[in-house]
């Protein structure tokens, strides 16, 4: 019978088997801490990116309107009014802005949606990484069990 005698100081085997274990929980504790850095990171990269994404909007709806509040002081500085050749082009103009700034926005957003998938992926692996080292310990722990119980 091995459960006898001094406690763990004095028995290699009990000793290494509790090792084992020990390091199995610290290794999926590691793990995990690593993983849910990753997933706090690609949040802050999420936001940041929705962040810049709402910025580019705004910044492309405000050159939008510099450039029509330009092209009015132009042609009223000329003499010139309004009319309906003037208004095709402006109203072009709104639409090729337009589409850019969805494109833009829309490419921002992608990035977004990356860097979720990422967060997702990271907080799975931060969980299976802690789970993983529980069950490795399990085995470690298990063996001392029936080490001590001989």
């Amino acid at each position: 019978n091995h459960s006898g005698g001094p406690g763990l100081r004095g028995d290699p085997v009990t000793l290494a088997l509790g090792a084992q274990a020990g390091s199995s929980i610290f290794g999926g504790l590691a793990g995990s801490a690593e993983a849910k850095g990753e997933k706090q990171r690609a949040e802050i990269n999420a936001y940041i990116g929705r962040t810049r994404a709402i910025q580019s909007d705004t910044d492309a709806r405000v050159g939008l309107n510099d450039e029509l509040s330009t092209m009015r002081a132009a042609l009223a500085a000329n003499g010139q009014k309004q009319n309906t050749g003037t208004m095709a082009l402006f109203d072009e103009l709104r639409r090729q802005r337009g589409r850019e700034r969805r494109v833009e926005y829309g490419n921002h957003m992608a990035e977004v949606a990356g860097w979720k998938m990422a967060g997702k992926n990271a907080g799975a692996k931060a969980k299976a990484a802690m789970f993983g080292g529980l069950i490795k310990a399990g085995s470690s722990l298990f063996d001392l069990y029936n080490y001590k119980k001989a």
